[in-house]
């Protein structure tokens, strides 16, 4: 899966630069891929009428902003039963050098596990820790866990070996979603605070994700941000997380699925400091009523927009809103803009 950022040719030099995100998935043919967007893990049925069946790169400027490993089960594929049993797979790390590394690192089930490649196949084996985990990266040739709690863990890449190391959160101790964000060559964590709602949200297990209690109150949403910076003078550990409240230019956009930062310096009309994030809390009678959304196709508007799924966040005045009402950062990645269209019909004729 990789999300790509699409910048429109022509404009790199002025104030109001524009450009669209999309996100792609491999398919089982060579050389089709999935459309998505970046809010959901269900390809888009529906898109407009006037979309491309084929996008020319060569006429873009195209940016790839992140590339994460996923396994994904389709219900409309005959070769894979799905039921209950089935692993599922949160996120998969790749080692750096992938080609000569036969381990890889994923999350399922809230589980951490070592993923080792032979001729068996793929043989999994799970960290020894009762503790979910909710993020997984790599930096700096190292894999960086994040559980339930805020415990951050660094595993080598060569020898697999899972050490504890500071945390931003060891004062207190919450179950919160956590984020790895990287940002100009630096690795942030994002918190959202859950010990705000009180007993409104808790952790499921059976799902790994969390659930709000019954109530049509909107759960209070609050985000802190933690930056990892080497320590100064002689101490044990090299390096620190301190909380930073000012992103500068930059947007950070988190979910299971993907995190991801970009900049908003040549963008006009929109501003940094802020994270558009996917509210991926599920209610408790969508899980007493069994009901499950399997893709976006409902007449070319997301269903995570239509229901008020993704937000922003503002760091500085720690307010948020719904990014179906902010059409400027909306623009970004919903509908497709009419200049890509426009541009690629006419680059192919």
């Amino acid at each position: 899966m990789n999300v790509y950022r699409i910048l429109r040719p022509g404009f790199e030099a002025v104030s109001d630069q524009q450009f669209w995100f999309i996100k792609v998935e491999e398919t089982k043919h060579p050389d089709k891929f999935n459309v998505l967007s970046p809010f959901s893990r269900h390809p888009i049925k529906n898109m407009p009428p006037s979309f491309p069946k084929e996008l020319n790169l060569l006429s873009f400027c195209v940016e790839e902003t992140v590339s994460d490993f996923s396994i994904r089960q389709r219900r409309e594929d005959p070769d894979i039963n799905v039921d209950d049993h089935n692993p599922l797979i949160r996120k998969i790390k790749l080692a750096s050098d992938f080609v000569s590394s036969s381990s890889d690192v994923a999350i399922s089930r809230g589980n951490l596990c070592r993923v080792t490649r032979d001729g068996n196949g793929n043989q999994w084996y799970k960290f020894d820790s009762d503790i979910k985990f909710r993020d997984i990266t790599n930096f700096d040739r190292k894999f960086f866990t994040v559980n339930l709690y805020g415990s951050i863990s660094e595993c080598d890449e060569n020898t697999f070996s899972l050490e504890e190391i500071l945390s931003p959160l060891d004062q207190t101790p919450s179950e919160c979603e956590r984020y790895f964000v990287e940002s100009r060559g630096h690795l942030y964590l994002v918190v959202r605070d859950f010990s705000i709602c009180g007993d409104e949200v808790y952790y499921y297990r059976k799902i790994d994700g969390f659930v709000k209690e019954t109530g049509d109150d909107p759960v209070p949403v609050k985000f802190r941000v933690y930056k990892r910076i080497p320590c100064s003078g002689d101490q044990q550990n090299k390096y620190d997380w301190v909380e930073v409240t000012d992103l500068g230019d930059q947007v950070f956009f988190v979910s299971s699925d993907c995190s991801f930062s970009f900049s908003t310096q040549d963008s006009k009309g929109r501003h940094g400091n802020c994270i558009i994030y996917v509210d991926e809390i599920t209610d408790v009678e969508h899980l007493e009523n069994k009901e499950r959304h399997e893709e976006d196709d409902d007449n070319n508007e997301l269903w995570h927009l239509k229901n008020g799924k993704v937000g922003l966040f503002n760091l500085a005045d720690q307010s948020s809103g719904s990014l179906a009402l902010l059409p400027k950062y909306l623009a970004m990645f919903w509908p497709p803009p009419t200049w890509l269209m426009r541009d690629q019909a006419s680059s192919s004729s």
